[in-house]
Parts: structure tokens; sequence; C-alpha cells
């Protein structure tokens, strides 16, 4: 029986969040469970976290800053991603509050709508099968983390964890498609 994608979007949100101890060790704690029926997934970030448990918490914050604060191809906005900074872009924004507002989710308030760990978050409040999570998947996520991993260096660890989504969000996609 596969494991429920709810748990596993907000585990990679966590991922996705700029690094703390808490946060690492509560990654550390459940990744094995929920991944353990999405191999593939699984293996990505099992490197990954090898790589976390060799380097500092301090490296790893300037890690996280320099790839996803500084580096525009690797910005955790996947509306940036399709559409740049632009009106698509804002009207993209405004839409996708009003879906979180529908759906009684509540977005921090000092980041933008389409801030990858929120629409993780979000997404793990949806039904698999709400039209939602799927035109979500299929016209946003899927793209955009397409784009992101192109812009990532072949051995960089965030790529990994983006690749790891990728594949994790292409498998939903494919079993929503089945049925």
């Amino acid at each position: 029986m596969k494991s429920k994608p709810q748990p596993i979007y907000q585990f990679f949100a966590l991922l996705l969040t700029y690094p703390t101890s808490d946060s690492l060790s509560e990654i550390e704690k459940d990744y094995c469970q929920l991944l353990s029926n999405y191999s593939e997934t699984k293996q990505l970030i099992d490197r990954f976290q090898n790589f976390v448990k060799s380097t500092s918490i301090t490296d790893l914050e300037e890690l996280y800053t320099s790839t996803f604060d500084v580096n525009p191809v690797c910005f955790p906005y996947p509306g940036f991603h399709l559409f740049g900074e632009n009106f698509n872009r804002a009207d993209f924004l405004v839409k996708l509050k009003q879906k979180y507002q529908e759906h009684g989710f509540i977005a921090p308030d000092h980041e933008l709508a389409d801030h990858l760990p929120i629409m993780l978050q979000f997404l793990s409040i949806l039904n698999t099968d709400d039209i939602l999570a799927q035109e979500l998947l299929e016209d946003c996520l899927i793209p955009a983390l397409e784009k992101m991993t192109e812009g990532f260096k072949s051995d960089h660890p965030y790529r990994l964890v983006i690749q790891a989504l990728l594949v994790f969000c292409q498998k939903q996609q494919l079993a929503i498609a089945v049925g």
C-alpha cells in the first residue's frame, strides 16, 4: 500500500525551508518511513541526508541562502519560474491566494503565495484527486521544478532535493491520471 502523499508534501516543505537544528532532526526522524514506498525519491533524499550529516549547521545555512536567496535560477518560487516578474505572475499570486482562502489554508503574511514550501503545505491539505491539486502539479510545480533542476549544477546537494520532489510530483500526477 502506498503511503498518503499529504505528509510527504509537508516533509518536502520542511526540507526546502531554511535549515535549523530542529528541522534537521525532524527530517532525519521521519524521512525513511515517509518515503519507504517511493524508492527513487528516497535514494535521492538518502544522498542529501548523507551530505547533511557531514556538514555543519552553519555551512548548511550558508548553502541554503546562497542557493535559494541569491541565485535566481534556484529561487523557490514556481510562479517566478513560470512567468518571470510580470503581470502574469502577479495574477497567479492573487489567484493562488484566493484558492488558499477558499480551502481555509492560512499562508504566512511574510512570504509570497508561490513560495515552494507554502505551496507544498497547501498541497498537503488537498485530496489527491482534487482538480486543484492536479492543476498545481501539472501546470505549476512540475514545470517549475524541471526548470529549477536545470538551473542547478549537477553536484549541488539541493539539486537532489528538487529532483526528489520532481520525481515524487510526477508519480503523483501519474497516479491521478491512472486513477
